[in-house]
C-alpha cells in the first residue's frame, strides 16, 4: 500500500464576510465606467469604494444589484438569470451557495458584498468560510507539490480526505475527485494560497482556503487528516484516499 503524501492539520475554521481580492481599484474603477460615472481617473483606495458606494446609491436597490451582477458575471448569465439573482438578495437567499453553476458562486458573492455596503436595509451581510491548514510532506516526492501555489483541484482533493463520504463534496464530485480532470474544482475553491513555505528537511506550508460554508461547513469537526492530493496538471502515480 503507498504511503499518503500529506500530515494535515486544521488550524482554524471560521465565518468570515469578505476575502482578499474580492474588489480591487481596477474592478471600482471598471464598475463606475459602467455606471457613466465621470471624474475617477486619479480616486483610489478608500475614496473609490465610497464613489461607488454613492454610485450605486443613486439607484434603485434593484437596479444596482442588476448592475453590479452584471459586471460580476459579464455575459455568462441571460438577463432573466440575473434578474432571478437579484431578486434572491432581496429576499435573503443565498444564490452564492444555490445557483447550478458554481463557477458563479465567487462573483455572486463579491456582488453581495459590496451590495451590502451600498444598502444595508436591503441586502444581508453575506457570510463565506476560510480554513486554515497545516500542511506537511509525509515523504519527500510530496515536496514538489508544495514549492508553489497551491491549485483548484489539488486543495479540493485535500478537502475531500479530510470528509467522509457523505459529504457535499465526495457525494458531488467522487469521479472527478479520483480523476486526473476536476474542472470543477475551480468553482469549489475560490482562492488558496500557501504561506509560512519552510523549505527544511521535512517541508511545511500552512494553507489557507476560502469558499463558501456550502463547501467548507464539514471542516469544522476536523483536527488532524491525511491526504494524498494532487495536481491536475501533475498527477502523480499515487492513488486518491
Amino acid at each position: 500500500m503507498t504511503k499518503h503524501l500529506f500530515e494535515v492539520s486544521v488550524v482554524s475554521v471560521q465565518e468570515i464576510h469578505d476575502m482578499p481580492g474580492t474588489w480591487s481599484d481596477d474592478d471600482y474603477h471598471q464598475l463606475l465606467i459602467q455606471l457613466e460615472v465621470d471624474g475617477i481617473d486619479d480616486v483610489y483606495g478608500s475614496d473609490l469604494l465610497d464613489m461607488t458606494v454613492m454610485a450605486l446609491q443613486d439607484l434603485e436597490a434593484d437596479a444596482a444589484a442588476d448592475a453590479v451582477l452584471a459586471y460580476k458575471l459579464g455575459g455568462s448569465i441571460s438577463a432573466g438569470a440575473r434578474g432571478n439573482i437579484v431578486e434572491d438578495l432581496l429576499d435573503d437567499q443565498r444564490p452564492w451557495e444555490e445557483v447550478s453553476d458554481i463557477k458563479l458562486h465567487a462573483p455572486i458573492f463579491a456582488a453581495a458584498v459590496l451590495l451590502q455596503k451600498a444598502f444595508p436595509a436591503s441586502y444581508a451581510r453575506p457570510d463565506m468560510m476560510r480554513v486554515i491548514l497545516q500542511v506537511n510532506a509525509a515523504i519527500p516526492e510530496a515536496a514538489a507539490l508544495l514549492s508553489k501555489q497551491p491549485e483548484a483541484a489539488f486543495v479540493a482533493r485535500m478537502l475531500a480526505d479530510a470528509m467522509s463520504e457523505n459529504s457535499i463534496l465526495e457525494r458531488l464530485f467522487d469521479e472527478q475527485l479520483l480523476a486526473h480532470s476536476f474542472p470543477e474544482a475551480d468553482g469549489i475553491i475560490w482562492r488558496a494560497e500557501f504561506d509560512d513555505q519552510s523549505l527544511a528537511e521535512n517541508p511545511s506550508v500552512r494553507l489557507t482556503v476560502y469558499s463558501s460554508g456550502h463547501w467548507l461547513d464539514a471542516m469544522a469537526s476536523i483536527s488532524d487528516f491525511q491526504s494524498n492530493a494532487y495536481n491536475d496538471t501533475d498527477p502523480g502515480q499515487i492513488s486518491h484516499g
